[in-house]
C-alpha cells in the first residue's frame, strides 16, 4: 500500500473512532484501498484513491439512506492529520515513555521497531498516540503488540526504588530528568540496534537538542529524528502504548502489594493518598512507591 494512503487511513480511522466507528474490513482495489466502518447497528464502506497527479480521493459506497452517510461525509471534510513524521525511512525505531509526570508507580520507555509493511497491521490493531485513547484500550492493544512483534519490542522500566536511586546519581552529576530520561532512551535503542538494523529513530521532543545529543553520545552512527508530538508516528504510538501499559501494570501491582489504591498523576488525591500511606508505613517507604524528587513528596 502506498505509504500516503496508509498514512491517510490511519488519520481517518482516529477521527472516525472518536465518532464511535470502527473498521471491520479492508481490501485493496484498483488504484486504492476499501475499508468498511461500522457502529453498532449499522456498516458502510468507502473506496480510498491514491494518484501522484490527484492526491487522495474518497468515494462512500452504500445505499443514500445509510445513516452512516452523512456522519462519514462530514469526517471527510474534517482536515486529517498525518500520523506519520515526515521521512523515507522502511525500517526505523519509535520511542515514548509513561510515568514522568505520575508521583506514584515507575518511569517506562519502551521502543518499537516498525517496518513499512507492518503499518496496515498496526492501523487495524487501532494504534495511536496512547493518550488518545482509554487505559483499558491500551491494555488490550499492548498486548496484542507483545503477541505478534515480541522481537521488534525492547523495554526499559524503573521501578520507584531504582528510580530513586538513580536520580539521586545523576543529581550528584548536576544532571536532571530529561538527562536520565535521555540515558534510558538511549539503552533501548542501542539495545534495539545490537538485534535489528533500522535506518534510524524517531524520539519524542522532551528536550532541548542539546541536552538530548549530549546524554545520547554513545550513540554516533545512529540517524535520530528528535521531534514534537512525536506520537504521530505509528513506531512511536505505537511505543507509546507498551510504556503506558507497563506503566499501568506495575502502578497496578503496587496498588495490590501496599493494598492501597495509588492514583494517577500528581493531584490533590495523589497528596491526600501519599499522606495515608505515609501513616501506616511510614514517610521514607514512599521510596518503593513513589518519586520523591516530586514536590508532592514534601506536602
Amino acid at each position: 500500500m502506498n505509504p500516503k494512503l496508509t498514512d491517510y487511513i490511519a488519520g481517518l480511522l482516529s477521527l472516525a473512532e472518536k465518532r464511535g466507528l470502527r473498521m471491520i474490513d479492508e481490501r485493496d482495489i484498483d488504484y486504492g484501498v476499501q475499508i468498511k466502518l461500522a457502529n453498532n447497528t449499522d456498516e458502510i464502506p468507502i473506496n480510498i484513491y491514491y494518484s501522484q497527479k490527484k492526491g487522495i480521493t474518497s468515494v462512500i459506497g452504500g445505499r443514500s439512506a445509510n445513516p452512516l452517510k452523512p456522519v462519514l461525509q462530514k469526517l471527510l471534510n474534517q482536515k486529517i492529520e498525518s500520523t506519520t513524521i515526515d521521512h523515507n525511512w522502511t525500517v526505523w525505531a519509535g520511542t515514548d515513555e509513561s510515568g514522568k509526570g505520575d508521583f506514584f508507580g515507575p518511569l517506562a520507555v519502551c521502543g518499537f521497531i516498525c517496518k513499512e509493511a507492518m503499518i496496515p497491521s498496526l492501523i487495524k490493531l487501532g494504534v495511536q498516540d496512547s493518550k488518545k485513547i482509554k487505559d483499558e484500550q491500551i491494555i488490550i492493544i499492548a498486548k496484542h503488540l507483545f503477541s505478534r512483534f515480541m522481537p521488534q519490542i525492547e523495554t526499559l522500566v524503573l521501578m520507584p526504588a531504582k528510580y530513586n536511586e538513580l536520580y539521586e546519581k545523576f543529581r550528584m552529576q548536576n544532571k536532571k530528568l530529561n538527562e536520565m530520561l535521555a540515558w534510558m532512551y538511549g539503552r533501548v535503542i542501542l539495545n534495539l540496534k545490537k538485534k535489528h538494523d533500522f535506518e534510524g529513530a524517531v524520539v519524542d521532543k522532551f528536550a532541548s537538542d542539546k541536552t538530548l545529543l549530549s546524554s545520547l553520545k554513545d550513540m554516533k552512527g545512529i540517524n535520530l529524528k528528535h521531534q514534537v508530538k512525536a506520537e504521530r508516528d505509528l513506531a512511536v504510538a505505537a511505543a507509546s502504548i507498551i510504556a503506558r501499559y507497563l506503566f499501568l501494570k506495575n502502578m497496578k501491582s503496587l496498588s495490590d502489594e501496599y493494598n492501597i489504591e495509588l492514583p494517577k498523576g500528581a493531584s490533590k488525591k495523589v497528596i491526600e493518598t501519599a499522606q495515608i500511606f505515609s501513616n501506616e508505613y511510614g514517610k521514607n517507604k514512599l521510596r518503593d512507591i513513589a518519586k520523591i524528587h516530586f514536590k508532592t513528596y514534601n506536602e
